[in-house]
């Protein structure tokens, strides 16, 4: 009788420890120290407690050491949430094929609309991937035959003789622009004479009107600014934004 008094004393202390560490880890969790959290899931020894120390460093974006415990759950009634989390981890991380392959198994336990949505937004983004790399393939390939093509076409003797006749082409197209130099310069000496009278004979421009226009390139400038940082700001939005949530929180 007594034997069974202690184990029943221990088996409830075992079950308070594990409530004050549960509760304890939720709290760490809904403030945002996600670390902390998993560190007291982990502390439980259950199938749920590891699922919700992955979860936390999932959030804590600690993609590696999230997918490491996902990886410990066995039990079939978590098979669909770590699948889940685990292929979201594995995107954010850039690897898309592995996580395509995990929503796929998570799909084959249940129908999730979440876990349809990610896996078809994947392989949209792989076929886009697949195509640029193709036609940078193509293009490599191109640049490569052409290279090619220039080594067998260049002779040395060839070259030789179009360099002497680009010399004497030079000596003549030289000869030719210091004589029409001298022209030129006699005639922008009386450009420049002309322009002078002019410029003395005009009136003087208004402030007002300098103001204007500075206003007006300045609206035009600050525009071009705003457009150039809109467009950079959604050439760098992830797809990862898109991706619905974790399972299991």
């Amino acid at each position: 009788m007594k034997k069974f008094i202690l184990i029943f004393l221990i088996f409830e202390f075992l079950l308070s420890f594990d409530y004050f560490t549960i509760k304890k880890a939720e709290k760490y969790f809904n403030s945002g120290m996600y670390e902390k959290a998993a560190k007291e899931f982990l502390k439980i020894d259950s199938q749920e407690a590891v699922l919700n120390a992955a979860n936390s460093y999932y959030k804590a974006k600690m993609y590696q050491k999230a997918i490491k415990l996902y990886d410990k759950i066995h039990k079939k009634s978590l098979l669909f949430d770590k699948f889940y989390n685990q292929g979201n981890a594995y995107a954010m991380l850039g690897k898309y094929e592995k996580a395509v392959s995990l929503y796929k198994k998570a799909l084959k336990i249940k129908k999730d609309k979440d876990a349809m949505y990610n896996l078809k937004l994947l392989e949209k983004l792989l076929k886009k991937r697949q195509k640029k790399e193709n036609k940078q393939n193509n293009k490599n390939q191109k640049k490569s035959q052409n290279k090619q093509k220039n080594k067998k076409n260049t002779n040395p003797k060839k070259k030789n003789d179009k360099n002497q006749k680009t010399r004497k082409t030079n000596k003549n197209e030289h000869k030719k622009n210091t004589k029409n130099g001298k022209k030129e310069h006699k005639k922008n000496k009386k450009q420049q004479a002309e322009q002078e009278k002019a410029l003395q004979n005009k009136k003087p421009f208004h402030k007002k009107t300098v103001k204007k226009e500075f206003a007006k390139t300045k609206e035009s400038n600050t525009s071009d600014i705003r457009l150039k940082f809109y467009e950079k700001r959604i050439k760098n939005l992830n797809f990862n934004t898109l991706l619905i949530p974790l399972k299991g929180e």
